[in-house]
């Protein structure tokens, strides 16, 4: 008889509601998958989402996707609180996850990213117009030997910025590029591979880093590692215009994210998707981003 009610459960999808163990009334769940932590960016959208789907009347379930957790397994797992829908915040989009939501019909809106190859909605900005932005700013500058230092390799935001940048330098004939993998998105990533730039027998001196976090990292090496100042001898440009970007220890220049129009966005979709009384076809939404001239390129 076990046997019959498990497979009856696995073939019907069935998961556990943790909560209704203990409460009687239901709750009106939204889960949050974050994979990144070590950005600081990630803080404030974090409290973005959790107000605005208070604002509607739901809750929010954090679940961190740390290392040794494949995403299908935290999906997995947040379906066992029976949430109403789902928003993704993953630097790579594995297939499996788009099916885990299906299979459980669960809507699900990737946050900050895209992918061609989900049926899943997705809310990012223009990163390809965010990376050729860079390179015009660099350019204009006066720098000549230029680098894109990216974040976690295959992601989609890491291969769209790279893409713009140097498709934008390419067109204003600019020959001496080179692009380097951080591997993450963390100060000492950035830190990492300036270093390793920087140790070539003629380094580049205008970067642009995949996000901001990186391009701390990056201008302390500069500064304390090799003696450079910026942004008289190396320009440094990078991505999103977190808090710390205005703060006079790096005065950086970069290109912002429109966190907050993202954040409603998302949960708005998210939210039609989830009042349909049918499966909704994937939406994509792109919105702009905007260069914030600061004092890291001169």
């Amino acid at each position: 008889m076990r046997e019959k009610v498990m497979l009856a459960a696995e073939q019907l999808g069935y998961k556990p509601n943790r909560l209704a163990r203990g409460i009687r009334a239901p709750s009106k769940l939204i889960g949050i998958l974050m994979t990144d932590f070590e950005n600081p960016a990630y803080l404030q959208i974090l409290n973005d989402f959790t107000r605005t789907l208070q604002q509607h009347g739901y809750h929010s379930l954090l679940i961190n996707v740390g290392e040794g957790m494949a995403i299908q397994e935290a999906v997995e797992l947040v379906m066992e609180y029976q949430v109403d829908g789902l928003v993704v915040t993953s630097s790579v989009l594995p297939v499996e996850l788009a099916e885990v939501c299906q299979a459980q019909e669960v809507p699900a809106v990737i946050f900050a990213r895209h992918s061609r190859n989900t049926p899943l909605s997705t809310v990012s900005c223009d990163n390809v117009s965010g990376g050729a932005m860079a390179a015009d700013a660099l350019v204009a500058a006066g720098y000549q030997r230029f680098a894109f230092i990216g974040g976690v390799e295959g992601a989609s935001t890491t291969i769209d910025r790279q893409r713009g940048f140097i498709a934008r330098l390419v067109e204003l004939g600019q020959e001496q590029w080179q692009v380097v993998d951080g591997g993450r998105h963390s100060y000492e990533a950035g830190f990492e591979a300036t270093c390793r730039l920087f140790a070539q027998a003629e380094p580049p001196d205008g970067l642009f880093f995949a996000d901001d976090i990186l391009a701390f990292g990056g201008m302390d090496a500069v500064r304390h590692e090799f003696g450079l100042s910026v942004p008289q001898d190396v320009g440094i440009i990078g991505l999103d215009d977190i808090q710390f970007a205005s703060h006079r220890s790096y005065d950086l220049t970069t290109v912002r994210q429109p966190f907050a129009d993202m954040v409603q966005a998302t949960v708005a979709r998210l939210l039609d998707e989830v009042a349909a009384d049918e499966a909704l076809a994937a939406h994509q939404l792109v919105l702009p981003c905007e260069l914030v001239v600061r004092g890291s390129v001169r």
